[in-house]
């Protein structure tokens, strides 16, 4: 009896079959990714902030109590595509001296185009000096950051800025503004040119230099900024100086302050930081005393921070402020609150 043939081989048909199997498993890879392929949708959503606090002060002998709402932001933001976003933002500023009245202004209204390298950004712009300023502080619900609070430069203004990452450690900023800051309309044909440079050489570390120019009648308003930081997962540090040369276009009315924070991260949620700044006039040869004296001085702050819950931050703190020359030293105690939707 003759074995049992099996069914006889044929190479070019399984060639073939071969062929046809790796076609199809190639050709199915692409159509694996393309399925799990998200769609872009349009959509925005809505945003709120709001800073408060209980405080008592102290001064000469003489002390007060009271509450404060010191800002409200409103806004909504919409991302067109997946490169071009929108934000609007109306900021609510509490009273002030000789204003009892709260304060309405638009903040932010700008449109955004953004990659993985450019970014360009138009209308009533966040500043970039401003936008780093205020990350490296950290705590704005407690205290302005130095460069918007002395006024070495506004928060917003109306312009167009330009930011491109040449590598992963060094990126340039070029921004054309009016100058004028976002609660003042453009009332001349003056503009302010700003630049910047940042580098991050090593992880947590961070360096950026900051220059601007505005010139009016002849007179040349410039701004310098220096800022170094690191932080890593138990602390941060940052330390900035800030030189202006004829502030608002008056011949030697140039200042300068320094200013160094920092924060030790005690657990996911707690966290102590502290800071302080030293603001000096740059006295010309006929102005022996600070043209600008309220604005002179040391300020000393350390607080506790606590997250109560995602957005809601609450910070008792100790803020002392002494003022240049015989005016009496001012110490407050604050209850801080950060309530972010």
């Amino acid at each position: 009896m003759e074995p049992r043939k099996f069914f006889p081989l044929n190479k070019s048909l399984f060639k073939k079959l071969a062929f046809a199997a790796s076609a199809i498993a190639v050709c199915s890879i692409p159509l694996s990714l393309w399925g799990q392929e998200e769609t872009f949708k349009p959509g925005g959503k809505p945003e709120a902030r709001i800073f408060t606090s209980l405080n008592t002060t102290f001064s000469d002998g003489e002390n007060h109590t009271k509450f404060d709402l010191t800002r409200a932001y409103f806004g909504y933001s919409y991302n067109f595509s997946k490169t071009f976003t929108a934000r609007v933002v109306y900021d609510a500023a509490s009273p002030s001296p000789g204003k009892p009245n709260f304060s309405g202004m638009l903040k932010f209204a700008y449109l955004r185009y953004k990659t993985e390298k450019l970014s360009v950004t138009s209308g009533m712009i966040p500043l970039p000096e401003y936008e780093v300023s205020d990350s490296k502080w950290g705590y704005r619900y407690v205290y302005r950051p130095a460069h918007e609070l002395y006024e070495f430069g506004a928060a917003a203004d109306l312009g167009l800025s330009a930011t491109y990452n040449f590598t992963e450690w060094f990126s340039a900023d070029l921004t054309i503004m009016n100058g004028e800051g976002y609660k003042v309309l453009e009332s001349d044909s003056t503009f302010k040119a700003a630049a910047g440079f940042t580098f991050t050489p090593v992880t947590g570390a961070f360096m950026r230099l900051y220059l601007d120019n505005m010139s009016k009648d002849g007179i040349n308003q410039q701004t310098l900024q220096f800022i170094a930081s690191y932080e890593n997962s138990n602390m941060a540090l940052s330390a900035a100086y800030n030189i202006r040369k004829n502030h608002w276009m008056q011949e030697n009315h140039d200042f300068q302050a320094f200013t160094v924070n920092g924060s030790i991260i005690l657990s996911e949620k707690a966290r102590i930081f502290g800071r302080f700044d030293n603001i000096s006039s740059i006295n010309s040869d006929n102005e022996p005393d600070p043209w600008n004296p309220s604005r002179v001085g040391q300020l000393y702050l350390i607080g506790l921070q606590y997250s109560l819950a995602p957005g809601v931050n609450i910070s008792p703190n100790y803020q002392g402020w002494q003022p240049s020359g015989s005016v009496p030293f001012v110490s407050g105690f604050y209850l801080s609150l950060d309530l972010k939707l």
